[in-house]
């Protein structure tokens, strides 16, 4: 999660990771001169590159001219201690979530995952928590619906199959469920700041 959403940084701790050879992953996003990177398994930052702007030299035939910034991230990683592996990223892979998981194979299991999962949600007639449209909410907006949907429905994980099903109270409509994806995506940024902080 830390990943997903880190917390903004300065280019000049980025830089300063670069020097001290903490870097153990990095990507950068064409569009818009950002760079994600960890120091470490969890510590995640981001911040957008300005410096290319002031002094560059010309971009090597690899990167486009258009792209100074990308030239500019290559001259700091090679003058750090250590090599680092750079992932570019095209502008439309910015948008969804499952983009941002780090390492791309896992990111294709992720993607698999959802749209199985999805599929499956979509699929099947009774919920026990919520109907369709809360689940929608829930896998679009809050991203934690993939989460919840296989802990929870349609058996949960934790019940032995010859439990009842959940009968108590009636399954939460779409309005309710767009609340609950839009209050689980806020505490969901908060909780990748507060973890990429401590």
């Amino acid at each position: 999660m830390a990943s997903i959403r880190p917390p903004e940084r300065s280019e000049s701790d980025l830089t300063a990771d670069l020097a001290a050879g903490r870097i153990t992953y990095l990507d950068y996003e064409r569009g818009d001169h950002r760079v994600r990177w960890a120091n470490g398994w969890w510590r995640w930052r981001t911040t957008t590159l300005v410096s290319w702007q002031e002094n560059i030299e010309r971009p090597d035939a690899i990167y486009p001219e258009s792209d100074a910034a990308l030239a500019w991230l290559q001259q700091q990683i090679n003058a750090s201690d250590r090599p680092i592996s750079l992932r570019i990223r095209a502008d439309r892979e910015a948008g969804w979530w499952p983009a941002n998981v780090v390492w791309e194979p896992l990111q294709v299991a992720t993607l698999a995952a959802w749209v199985g999962t999805f599929l499956l949600m979509l699929g099947h007639s009774h919920h026990r928590y919520a109907n369709r449209w809360a689940w929608f909410w829930l896998f679009t907006v809050g991203q934690v619906g993939v989460l919840l949907y296989l802990v929870l429905e349609p058996q949960p994980l934790w019940r032995p199959r010859s439990w009842p099903p959940r009968t108590d109270s009636p399954p939460i409509r779409g309005g309710t469920g767009l609340a609950w994806a839009i209050l689980l995506s806020i505490a969901l940024s908060l909780a990748a700041v507060g973890v990429a902080v401590v």
